[in-house]
């Protein structure tokens, strides 16, 4: 099964730069490093981004959470504070060990298991537990027991703080409380009755949902305060770089709560910043983010009229999407200078696509020559899919006969199987049939038109756009009007899969598209019928409609449009034989023609579509063929030749 990629590719920016930003304390301040989250699909290198930070960060205090892991899908913040708080709380050889008592006192007041119906039993059993959970920031285990019979509590985040502490640490020997009292700051005067607060707490362990987002405010607002209280005075000095929580698919509502916690405290902090540095990924979309933040899967066709929050910033740009890796070195050029930074409280990064240049850089590594035509395949074959490109340059770094170029047709049916089950854990099994339905088209409007799809998701076409979008394999394709398609990969693996349905499944390839094909013409949109055409082998409906401009001249402006057209109508998918030779596959359905310009378009038009597809023409065996057609094309076509001889360069 395809994985996330061992090595990376593209990301420098992020695991140098960006990373040495986040964990500097220029004049040994902290300056509020914003929440760095990494965005993308499966495969894409999230979980190997945060393995090689945790690297960078190992003699560092840290902490690393996977939300996948561990039945933590669905955490608590409070109890998952907890769990940061005991890792950062180690043995670190330069920084020492950072304290949280605050955050240890909290977790008992609330957690305790009391009979709030009798208020002297209470007393009584709260000052039990927390003489038995001595020393509390060595005895993991049973605090966080505590936080599990607690069940929820609720507060108004720190007002009655200092008196509930008060009242337990009365409860203390003198010994303990002494050495607990040398780790806090001065509590401030209390006033009011700290038994009638303390009980009060308890009963709130059992309130509703607003109590329990209370409760993890209070928890968050000692969790950061106990860190900031970590870095001043004498410890300032040796503690020259931030603590850094590493957060690993918080895509999970464990992981949005979390974060929505943790920015919310942030923001109740106001300029006392922390020092903490947080870096975490998700495969999803956060509705937090809508705010200020462009999602990656749209058009940004509906751009919100409302301002963005004054408090929020990217950078001096109006609602951006998610950020490459490629904009991070720009993005941080200039030093920090303000409180919070230029990004604040969200720095955002979509992973996902490799570059011509990374999917070369990663070839080298299993010895293949960067010079040679198997780059360029796999990045066309995985589209820049980063777990894809690792599996497959794996697979022909160690069994491709690199003497039988024909052997790289097999790459793809070797790694199909597994590719599609990774990809397709996403979607649950009621919604692949739909999704292999609608791979036939372009895009996915497909989805909106019952004509065509019969949809088995009870819920309609929605759900399955939903699903797409929120797991990121939607492409959001740049125009005037929003067009949105499937991510490239995934696609490919699905037309495989419609492609082996059988002649009697009522909605097979050739159904598919003759259904897409009916509903274009209806609709007066020949070049996506005509599209659907070529996939079914109907090479000459697709010639008829591609001879229509060369009856005269061709300006430049119908030249342009006319390749436009070769360009959406030769892209169709195929179910060709991939063992077959490429020219004898473009002999076959070329044809034989009367007419001489027929011919020469029928030649260009059956080459093009074989050599589109990456396991076509690996090759590249039809480029000589594609480049003399196009220049046959161009003589005497006035001025427009002049681009279809441009074009025909691109194959010399």
């Amino acid at each position: 099964m395809p994985s996330e990629p061992t090595r990376l590719a593209g990301v420098r920016p992020i695991t140098a730069g960006l990373v040495e930003k986040c964990l500097a304390r220029p004049g040994g301040q902290s300056w509020g490093a914003p929440l760095v989250v990494a965005l993308g699909a499966r495969g894409t290198g999230k979980t190997a981004l945060l393995r090689e930070l945790a690297g960078r960060c190992a003699d560092l205090p840290h902490a690393q959470v996977d939300f996948e892991k561990e039945d933590w899908a669905h955490i608590e913040p409070r109890e998952l504070l907890g769990h940061l708080a005991f890792d950062l709380s180690r043995q670190w050889r330069q920084f020492g060990r950072i304290a949280f008592p605050r955050l240890w006192l909290c977790m008992l007041v609330v957690g305790s298991p009391v009979e709030i119906g009798d208020r002297r039993l209470a007393l009584r059993k709260l000052r039990e537990v927390l003489a038995q959970n001595q020393p509390l920031e060595q005895n993991r285990d049973a605090v966080v027991d505590v936080v599990r019979l607690a069940g929820g509590i609720a507060g108004q985040s720190t007002p009655g703080w200092p008196e509930a502490t008060d009242l337990l640490l009365r409860g203390l020997s003198w010994y303990d409380r002494r050495r607990l009292l040398g780790k806090i700051k001065s509590l401030p005067a209390s006033s009011g009755s700290r038994e009638d607060f303390l009980i009060e707490i308890a009963r709130w362990a059992q309130g509703d949902e607003d109590d329990r987002a209370s409760a993890d405010a209070t928890f968050c607002d000692a969790f950061l305060a106990d860190l900031r209280r970590a870095y001043s005075g004498v410890n300032r000095a040796r503690r020259t770089l931030n603590a850094t929580v590493l957060l690993d698919n918080a895509h999970t509502p464990g992981g949005q709560a979390f974060l929505r916690v943790l920015a919310e405290a942030r923001r109740r902090a106001g300029p006392d910043a922390d020092p903490l540095a947080v870096f975490a990924t998700s495969r999803g979309w956060n509705p937090d983010w809508n705010t200020s933040w462009h999602p990656p899967t749209a058009s940004g066709a509906d751009e919100p009229e409302r301002r963005r929050p004054s408090a929020e910033r990217t950078g001096g740009l109006s609602w951006p999407r998610p950020r490459r890796p490629s904009e991070v070195d720009d993005d941080w050029a200039e030093p920090v200078t303000q409180q919070h930074g230029r990004w604040w409280p969200w720095y955002l990064i979509e992973l996902g696509t490799l570059s011509a240049d990374d999917t070369v850089d990663l070839a080298v590594a299993y010895d293949i020559h960067p010079t040679s035509r198997l780059p360029g395949f796999v990045h066309r074959l995985t589209d820049g899919h980063p777990g894809a490109t690792t599996d497959v340059l794996h697979t022909i770094g160690t069994t491709y006969d690199r003497s039988n170029p024909t052997a790289l047709r097999s790459v793809l049916r070797t790694e199909l199987p597994r590719l599609r089950e990774y990809l397709l854990q996403d979607f649950p099994a009621s919604s692949r049939e739909d999704l292999i339905t609608a791979s036939a088209a372009q895009d996915v409007e497909i989805l909106f038109h019952r004509e065509i799809l019969s949809l088995h998701l009870p819920a309609g076409e929605g759900v399955l756009f939903k699903t797409l979008s929120d797991t990121l394999w939607l492409c959001a394709e740049p125009g005037d009007l929003p067009r949105y398609a499937l991510h490239p990969l995934l696609r490919r693996v699905l037309l495989g899969e419609l492609a082996a349905r059988g002649d009697d499944h009522e909605l097979n390839w050739d159904r598919v598209h003759t259904l897409c094909r009916d509903f274009y013409d209806r609709g007066g949109r020949a070049v996506s019928a005509r599209y659907h055409d070529l996939a079914l082998g109907n090479v000459a409906e697709a010639v008829a409609h591609l001879r229509k401009p060369f009856d005269g001249e061709l300006d430049l402006r119908q030249a342009q449009a006319w390749l436009a057209e070769l360009d959406q109508i030769t892209a169709a998918p195929n179910r060709l034989d991939k063992t077959a030779e490429p020219y004898d596959q473009v002999q076959e359905h070329a044809g034989q023609w009367a007419d001489e310009l027929d011919s020469t378009l029928a030649w260009l038009l059956v080459s093009l579509w074989i050599a589109g597809d990456p396991l076509g023409d690996p090759g590249g065996t039809l480029d000589s063929t594609i480049e003399s057609s196009f220049h046959h094309l161009a003589q005497g076509r006035g001025r427009g030749s002049m681009l279809l001889h441009e074009r025909a360069e691109r194959y010399r």
